[in-house]
């Protein structure tokens, strides 16, 4: 649903009758309802919602996905967007989090597969529109042919049985976790996504920027999602064959030598470095956030703080890092990844250390 966005925001410019530029503003709104989202609506699912609050999400979402498509104002645009964020973000933890609860401690497998189909839609997604755009000439049966997924999917899931939480009766006795413990947690997944978003966000840029020729900086992009998908598939297998955060560190690792390599600025050397790049980065929110859930009682509140986040990081970084690489310097957006990978690293390692050990549920 949200894939769709990006490659369809010159047509709602068109739509309203604005520039790129300035119909890209529904994406801070967006950002916005987001995070809402994982402020208000996701306690529900500690008071047993569970599926009623996923399935009304994802129909929800598929109204303002209709709404976005014949919206014909910048305003409307704008409040579709954000209750669109919201609807997006509840169901992001819902899922989450019910997944934990129902596979327990072999969660992992399953959690991955789940955040490689978010890579399967992203690949997609630009399919979809360009489908939409020859056969109407505007986005709106890119629009309405994923609102019917989403209403398929939502409707589906309301006639289920929603997991029960677990570990009710451990979270009751031994409580929250520390500030310091939520502090490294939500470091660490605001430093992943800024890893992936904005490393994503302006790959085209710093290779035309380069002096690559735009077809080739156009492949920097498409091998980054080739890589990140090959990486989200073998994660499932990760999942499996560890339980260490030793794979995440792996990751941060490479990420920080393929970012030395792009400092470089050899242009045969970007082309493998930014696929390694990708294969790196998959496989670190879903293998943390099934390492977290394995060692704490994983409640919608504290899934909610890892989501919003995410949700934070995807608004703030891409702008941030977009800023240092236009007014600065190009040297600043590999050193702003490094040092977004750096904190990656060191935040896994204090999470490893600090979280306890084993994570008795109950029956």
């Amino acid at each position: 649903m949200f894939g769709v966005v990006g490659p369809s925001l010159p047509l709602l410019a068109e739509q309203v009758g604005t520039t790129v530029a300035e119909v890209g503003t529904v994406l801070i709104f967006y950002g916005g309802g987001y995070l809402a989202g994982t402020r208000v609506f996701v306690r529900g699912y500690d008071r047993g919602w569970g599926n009623r609050l996923v399935g009304m999400s994802g129909l929800v979402a598929s109204l303002c996905l209709i709404g976005i498509s014949l919206g014909p104002t910048m305003t409307a645009l704008c409040a579709a967007f954000f209750m669109f964020g919201a609807a997006v973000s509840t169901s992001d933890v819902g899922c989450n989090t019910m997944m934990m609860w129902e596979m327990r401690d072999k969660a992992g497998p399953s959690i991955a597969l789940m955040h490689a189909m978010f890579g399967v839609g992203a690949i997609s997604s630009p399919f979809i529109v360009r489908a939409s755009d020859s056969l109407n000439g505007d986005a709106v049966l890119a629009y309405f042919f994923c609102a019917a997924l989403s209403a398929l999917t939502a409707t589906y899931v309301l006639t289920r049985r929603s997991p029960d939480d677990p570990h009710v009766e451990v979270r009751e006795l031994h409580g929250d976790l520390s500030k310091k413990q939520i502090a490294m947690i939500v470091l660490y997944f605001f430093g992943y996504v800024a890893v992936e978003v904005a490393f994503a966000t302006w790959i085209y840029t710093y290779g035309v920027r380069i002096g690559m020729p735009k077809i080739q900086s156009a492949l920097l992009n498409s091998l980054f999602w080739v890589g990140f998908m090959v990486g989200r598939l073998a994660t499932v297998w990760l999942a499996k064959a560890s339980r260490s955060v030793r794979p995440v560190q792996i990751g941060a690792i490479a990420n920080v030598f393929a970012c030395l390599v792009m400092l470089t600025r050899v242009d045969v050397l970007l082309l493998p470095v930014v696929f390694v790049y990708g294969l790196a980065t998959a496989p670190q929110f879903s293998l943390m956030l099934a390492f977290i859930g394995s060692r704490i009682p994983l409640s919608g509140k504290m899934t909610s703080r890892i989501v919003g986040s995410a949700g934070l990081s995807s608004t703030v970084m891409p702008w941030l890092v977009g800023q240092l690489l236009e007014r600065v310097s190009l040297w600043t957006y590999p050193v702003a990844l490094i040092g977004c990978s750096i904190t990656v690293l060191v935040t896994a390692q204090i999470i490893e250390a600090k979280l306890p050990r084993q994570l008795t549920a109950s029956v």
